[in-house]
């Protein structure tokens, strides 16, 4: 049972450097689609604010067409006073004048705030224009070498893999449809040690008896409170060094 539990060790540091490989290249592909998505609502934000500036444009022609309007018709309503002949006349038109020269000078007012804003959004889309190149430029370059990296880590994987495999053939059925249910159940580590009467994944204690039947290897010990498998400790000591790149991860 010795040496199966020594396969197993191995088989977990193979499963839990596939695991961190794999979240390697999630993180990349999460990064990846996370500057495309920003990408994609600066573009739409672009095309709205351009809409915008349209209806925009649209209402200050229009107002350019009241102000030229509304000067004509206060031109006429000028030449209107030099001709009236009476008092009542005079005073009626006199009043159109005021209220054309009020609505003359809200209009040129309103038209200068467009002006304004107009200036503003086109400024503004400029800015995201100059924004958006430089951003595809950045997403251009971050894909090519993610793609580099994705390439690099799926050929770690596959080398993963067929030494996974190969450990999977050398562990007993029995052992490893345990080791792979309590994977099932539990991710992350399968099989840990027990050192001084304690389990090393969850620090419960171990009853006395069964920690000597861990120290002697021969059962396949399942620890009571946790449910991984155990090992005794010092058992480990000779094989930390088998799988090339492998580093001591913690229980959890």
């Amino acid at each position: 049972m010795k040496e199966q539990l020594a396969l197993l060790r191995e088989l977990q540091r193979i499963d839990l450097q596939l695991d961190e490989l794999e979240d390697q290249k999630d993180d990349i592909q999460e990064k990846l689609e996370e500057n495309r998505g920003f990408l994609d609502k600066l573009i739409d934000d672009l095309e709205n604010q351009k809409k915008e500036l349209e209806e925009v444009k649209s209402l200050r022609r229009q107002k350019k067409d009241d102000i030229e309007q509304t000067r004509s018709q206060l031109a006429d309503r000028q030449e209107k006073l030099k001709a009236v002949s009476t008092q009542k006349e005079f005073g009626a038109v006199e009043t159109e004048i005021d209220v054309l020269k009020k609505n003359l000078e809200q209009t040129q007012e309103e038209a200068l705030h467009l002006d304004e804003s107009i200036e503003s959004t086109e400024q503004s889309i400029e800015e995201k224009e100059e924004k958006i190149v430089q951003l595809r430029e950045g997403i251009a370059s971050e894909v090519a070498d993610a793609e580099q990296q994705l390439a690099e880590l799926d050929e770690e994987i596959e080398a993963r893999h067929d030494r996974q495999d190969e450990a999977r053939e050398e562990v007993s059925k029995r052992v490893l449809h345990k080791y792979d249910f309590i994977r099932s159940r539990r991710p992350g580590l399968a099989i840990v040690p027990a050192k001084d009467g304690h389990c090393e994944g969850c620090f419960m204690a171990i009853p006395p008896q069964q920690f000597i039947e861990i120290q002697r290897g021969e059962t396949l010990e399942i620890c009571p409170s946790c449910q991984r498998i155990l090992y005794f400790w010092e058992h480990a000591l000779d094989d930390e060094d088998k799988v090339e790149g492998s580093e001591p991860v913690e229980a959890g």
